[in-house]
């Protein structure tokens, strides 16, 4: 049985995921991301300074960038730098190190300065032609040049040709910013499909594939088709906090049809946090394409879910949905069937009893799980839940008399007992509770269930009452005896 421990404890590490996730999503200023080339480190120190590291063993190689910078058509030389802006490349290897250095001088001119150890060196030829050599990798690697890139390349083949260049390009941060610059353009609403999957296949990052998708939800699902490549890309995000981010904000901008909902129950079935899972399911409940198939699934995926709370809330939450087949209780019974507490266990029986007529096989399994519930209290208010909604089959009624007569409060039996007292009741209902009776101990309350019955069993059989009078036999109080047998007379 789970220890109040281990649910406080599951609760804590899904609010500091939450914390951590939040955290590093506001002060993202240093990023790893691999390349071929080896680990690539961005750092940021502000809104126009990026700096990019890498080092294999041999070869460090450092980037510092400030401003807008625009590359030329053969992406092999520097075009132009905004004001103030500045270009810095060093490169060793094994111990050899060259720099280049270019600097605005404003008005549109530049200064290039080239480096071989520290010694300035002659921008032509060399310099020049060093520049070339790396400026592919220098391309795919960092985000320098992308605002001219992206231009060149939408101009010459819209955004196909962007896409085939992202697919080209070698670290999540500089993929995500170039899904960036492309999305701020006036793009078709038919190619948002192709975006969006794009961005699913070449962004293994997280973070990164995450911010692409919620930064530009609303565009990306622009038509049903990317909407459909939008939350099947959810799919492809590990990270149980911001795919329920995503999706949660996703379903508030878009109401999700019969497919997507199959997609984002696929894509919530992989979350593995309890929080966070409830989270996508509770948010899909509200869409109005949610029918019985779907609606089954989520209550079949709520099972898993390992917190009583969670798992009970979402329940309640589907018990709300209008039109539940038989099919759903049952589900919802079976996904209740091994929650521990008590107090979520009763009350999603409560709902159930109250929703709408369940029939006799339902009833009798939620008789036989009543009785694994330890709390009288909570065992108690069911039992007259369901003698106030449901109109009981003679097993699950026989089942619920007998289930309340045996509570080891007599307060509580009494109160069962009493409550079913309150309605029309058969003669074979009448034995039933009678033969019951005789479980409860106090002399008290076993007067006070018979004097509830007593009005019904006048009008009984013989049998009724003789079962009663043997009823009261079991009551020791002479005083107590005899009001008893005076209420039949």
């Amino acid at each position: 049985m789970k220890t109040r421990k281990a649910v406080l404890g599951r609760m804590m590490l899904a609010v500091l995921t939450v914390a951590s996730a939040q955290l590093f999503a506001q002060q993202h200023e240093v990023y790893s991301s691999s390349s071929k080339s080896g680990e690539g480190t961005v750092i940021t120190t502000g809104k126009e300074t990026y700096r990019w590291k890498s080092s294999t063993g041999s070869t460090d190689f450092n980037i510092e960038i400030r401003g807008k910078i625009e590359i030329t058509d053969d992406d092999k030389d520097i075009k132009s730098i905004s004001d103030d802006g500045y270009l810095e490349i060093t490169k060793t290897v094994f111990g050899s190190k060259r720099a280049i250095v270019i600097e605005s001088q404003g008005g549109g001119k530049m200064k290039k300065e080239y480096y071989e150890g520290r010694t300035p060196m002659a921008w032509e030829p060399n310099g020049r032609q060093w520049l070339g050599e790396i400026m592919p990798e220098i391309m795919r690697t960092t985000t320098l040049g992308a605002e001219s890139r992206v231009n060149r390349f939408f101009k010459q083949g819209g955004s196909a040709a962007v896409l085939a260049e992202i697919g080209r390009l070698q670290s999540d941060h500089v993929r995500a910013h170039y899904f960036k610059v492309l999305l701020e353009k006036n793009l078709p609403a038919g190619d948002m499909a192709a975006v969006v999957t794009q961005a699913a296949n070449t962004i293994g990052s997280d973070y990164y594939l995450s911010t692409v998708l919620q930064n530009n939800a609303d565009r990306l699902m622009a038509t049903p088709e990317s909407t459909d490549a939008f939350f099947k890309a959810t799919q492809k995000v590990d990270s149980d906090y911001y795919k329920s981010v995503i999706l949660k904000e996703a379903l508030k901008r878009r109401s999700a049809s019969a497919a997507q909902v199959k997609s984002i129950l696929q894509s919530a079935a992989m979350i593995d946090s309890d929080y966070y899972k409830y989270v996508v399911l509770s948010t899909l409940l509200d869409q109005p394409e949610v029918k019985e198939d779907a609606l089954n699934e989520m209550i079949k995926m709520a099972a898993e879910i390992d917190s009583d709370h969670y798992r009970t809330q979402l329940l309640g939450e589907a018990l709300r949905k209008p039109g539940l087949s038989k099919t759903s209780f049952k589900t919802v019974v079976d996904a209740v069937a091994n929650v521990d507490s008590d107090y979520y266990k009763t009350n999603v029986f409560n709902s159930l009893a109250e929703k709408g007529q369940l029939d006799a096989a339902i009833q009798v399994q939620i008789m036989d799980l009543i009785s694994h519930v330890e709390s009288d209290y909570y065992a108690s208010v069911t039992l007259t839940t369901l003698l106030d909604h449901q109109k009981l089959s003679d097993e699950a009624f026989s089942k619920l008399i007998v289930l309340g007569s045996k509570l080891e409060s007599d307060h509580y039996a009494s109160t069962v007992l009493g409550e079913a007292a309150e309605h029309p009741l058969t003669n074979a209902q009448l034995l039933t509770i009678l033969n019951a009776a005789g479980n409860i101990n106090s002399d008290h309350y076993l007067t006070q269930v018979l004097g509830n019955v007593a009005t019904q069993v006048k009008a009984g059989d013989a049998s009724v009452k003789e079962a009663y009078r043997q009823a009261a036999k079991k009551i020791s109080s002479e005083t107590y005896y005899g009001r008893a047998l005076r209420a039949i007379e």
